[in-house]
């Protein structure tokens, strides 16, 4: 789930850095915690759903296209 919240995260920023001593797993784990209760999270899952739905089909056609040659 941290690593959902931070890669959710990289696209709205145009660079993430932590420079503090103890790292900033904190940041994360807080972020997520927004995500989950501000409706994020489950946004992200369906465009990832939706995303892996249209590869599927993209791959199904192209099969479908090679096997006509």
């Amino acid at each position: 789930m941290a690593t959902a919240a931070l890669l959710a995260s990289a696209g709205q920023n145009d660079a993430f850095a932590c420079n503090r001593t103890a790292g900033c797993v904190m940041d994360v784990f807080l972020e997520d915690y927004a995500m989950k209760h501000d409706g994020r999270m489950d946004e992200a899952i369906r465009a990832g759903r939706a995303n892996v739905e249209a590869f599927r089909s993209f791959q199904e056609a192209e099969k479908a296209y090679a096997s006509k040659r």
